[in-house]
């Protein structure tokens, strides 16, 4: 029996601009749940964090206002819809529908909505549309990269994964130098920080970077498919030879037809079988507001999973933070979406304002192209006829205010999940001089890092067993500019220092002849930047590590 830990409950706080990348260790499979019987609670989700040990399923919950989020979109437009309150949308009513919640329900005018309904007169009732449109909305989380610095936007773990399993094996780590020998653009033997971080512009480096969310390892299960994705990645990831150890799931022998034995071996199939209904480790209850600073987070920990995923004896407020395996975790939830209907009827108020020349409290066709702009960069999609809602030829005001809201619930029929990383990086690690660039010497030193943070001692090295913390941040998904002025903002606060930093050759040590031919300045001398012969070169490199080092020039120096 599911044994549960008491509900910890805390409010949101304020949204504070999440910037950083993602880790490749974390999951989402966003496989809602089609029982009745919590249809009337909440959205529901399965969420997998990849730990360090093993994977942590986690039953996930989403409300709007406490109730599921995609009945409270359904309901927000078909309240704002029935313009005389009857209770019932006519075909007229059904056209103010928007072409991109249109688009998002699968339908292209009013007359195929009430097909779809089984509509036998020509309106239909509110709450009937409501149940319709309730099922049409995606069940899927949008996945926001937000930006961070340089330096730790280097994901070098995953240029490094050759095999795609989610970790470093120490052969991997062997092979750097050859994995990443394209990206050596400057040909100097170093990789650099602009070098690691393909497509950006070289006039830029000191920006913050905002990573390609398609490059994200977070992914939908929706469908047979993408499950069948996320079994082989879990695999990949803590198993070998195509099997995982059942143990390593930690779900109950006997549960979802796991083998009684922990210790044998599953294969891809098996895996699926518990994506599909796995035993949950954690509840999640993530309720968000449309008012800032009230949203909501309740967990409840299985007893049996407590061993591994402990809370924090103090909670923040606004925040649940807790420890999977010794990773730390940190979920917030931010509400405020009637902030940003603010917020936005403030742009395009002012935009109306300008775009009015003769001031007479309505727009033309000819006055129409500038407030066509600012709704585009509203992320609104609309035409001069589609917003003049009485066809009056005539653009209010206030019907671009309604076209407008109700055109901006199909961003937020959408739950975005913001993800900030904190903590160490392999390429901070490794970079131990801080010159923001990888030389020989240190990429051949990942084998001790390998060792060091190894803490399942699996002989392979995970971005999760760095005690990063992670903070996922759940909000409803937001207009298109207030997301990009936020990222501006960030991007600026997160200026940083040049790209490599080369330390000039009267800083480095060693006799003069070892300096000048130390040409990348990176305190070796390699055999191509040796100006000897190659018998010299093997008699100073005393170590056979195809690096001459300064200890090793100044001995010989000693020696003559």
């Amino acid at each position: 029996m599911f044994k549960m830990k008491s509900f910890s409950v805390i409010p949101a706080r304020k949204f504070i601009l999440i910037a950083a990348f993602l880790s490749p260790f974390i999951v989402f499979s966003a496989v809602f749940s089609q029982s009745t019987e919590h249809s009337h609670v909440s959205d529901r989700a399965t969420l997998i964090v990849l730990a360090p040990v093993g994977p942590v399923f986690v039953d996930l919950h989403l409300t709007v206002s406490r109730i599921p989020y995609r009945e409270w979109v359904a309901r927000f437009l078909a309240t704002d819809m029935d313009l005389d309150q009857s209770g019932r949308l006519d075909g007229t009513e059904l056209s103010l529908l928007t072409d991109g919640t249109r688009t998002l329900a699968g339908v292209k005018d009013s007359a195929e909505i009430l097909k779809a309904i089984n509509a036998v007169t020509d309106d239909v009732a509110v709450d009937d549309f409501i149940a319709w449109l309730r099922n049409r909305i995606p069940r899927a989380f949008d996945l926001i990269a937000q930006p961070q610095a340089a330096d730790d936007a280097v994901r070098l773990a995953s240029l490094l994964d050759t095999d795609y399993d989610g970790a470093i094996s120490e052969e991997e780590l062997k092979s750097a130098s050859r994995t990443l020998r394209f990206r050596d653009l400057d040909n100097d033997e170093t990789f650099s920080v602009s070098e690691l971080l393909p497509y950006r512009d070289p006039r830029s480096q000191n920006a913050a970077v905002a990573p390609d969310a398609v490059s994200l390892p977070f992914f939908h299960v929706i469908d047979h498919e993408s499950a069948q994705r996320a079994a082989e990645r879990i695999v990949n990831r803590y198993g070998h030879d195509g099997q995982i150890s059942a143990e390593l799931l930690r779900q109950h022998a006997g549960i979802n037809d796991i083998p009684n034995s922990p210790n044998t071996a599953m294969m891809i199939d098996d895996m699926l079988a518990v994506i599909e209904m796995p035993r949950f480790h954690m509840i999640m209850e993530v309720s968000l507001s449309v008012k800032a600073n009230t949203s909501t987070i309740k967990v409840a920990i299985d007893r049996e999973a407590s061993a591994f995923c402990k809370p924090d004896a103090k909670q923040k407020f606004g925040e649940y933070s807790l420890t999977i395996d010794g990773m730390p975790l940190k979920v917030t939830a931010f509400g405020g979406f009637a902030n940003d209907r603010r917020s936005t009827q403030g742009f395009l108020g002012q935009t109306f304002v300008m775009s009015d020349g003769d001031r007479n409290q309505y727009l033309d066709e000819s006055e129409f192209p500038g407030m066509m702009e600012a709704l585009n960069r509203s992320g609104v999609r609309a035409e001069f006829t589609a917003v003049d809602l009485d066809g009056d030829t005539r653009v209010t005001r206030e019907e671009v205010f309604s076209f407008a809201r109700r055109d901006q619930m199909a961003a937020a029929s959408r739950v975005e999940v913001s993800v900030k990383q904190d903590g160490k990086t392999l390429f901070g690690l490794l970079d131990k001089n801080s010159d923001r660039r990888l030389s020989a010497r240190e990429v051949r030193s990942g084998g001790e890092v390998l060792k060091t943070y190894d803490f399942n001692q699996d002989n392979r090295f995970a971005d999760s067993e760095l005690g990063t913390e992670f903070v996922l941040a759940f909000s409803l998904g937001q207009p298109e500019f207030r997301r990009k002025s936020g990222q501006t903002d960030l991007m600026s606060m997160q200026m940083g220092a040049g790209d490599a930093i080369l330390p000039g050759s009267d800083s480095l040590s060693g006799p003069e002849w070892f300096r000048r031919m130390d040409r990348n300045q990176d305190g070796d001398v390699s055999s191509r930047e040796f100006l000897g012969l190659a018998q010299q070169f093997v008699q100073i490199d005393s170590d056979s590590d195809k690096l001459i080092s300064a200890d090793e020039a100044m001995a010989i120096d000693g020696k003559q």
